[in-house]
């Protein structure tokens, strides 16, 4: 089956998605281990989503839900724990303040 013009425009944004979150990792992987945890898993749900789009296998066991649900709890844990995030979102060059630091700057 030939993917549609919706398929190719969903794998471009897994495949931007994709880098976006090695780059996150990367810049948090020392600072906050869930943070970068849930970035690599996002990484490992875009590869899962893409392969079949562009006429792969599918994953066993649904790899993509595996991957999506282990994201989801890995970045609930994160801001549970109040690790940073990687900033800017569009190019992350750096660990950003936590919510704790924020609220600690804006007071008076």
């Amino acid at each position: 089956m030939e993917p549609s013009s919706v398929g190719y425009a969903y794998a471009f944004f897994a495949f931007v998605l994709g880098i976006l979150s090695i780059r996150s990792a990367f810049v948090v992987r020392r600072v906050a281990a869930w943070t970068a945890i849930a970035w690599w898993s996002t990484l490992a749900y875009c590869i899962a989503a893409i392969v079949p789009l562009l006429g792969g296998p599918r994953l066993p066991y649904h790899g993509e839900y595996v991957a999506l649900v282990g994201l989801t709890v890995a970045f609930v844990i994160a801001g549970i724990k109040d690790e940073p995030q990687a900033e800017p979102w569009y190019l992350p060059t750096a660990p950003g303040p936590t919510r704790a630091e924020k609220r600690a700057t804006k007071a008076p």
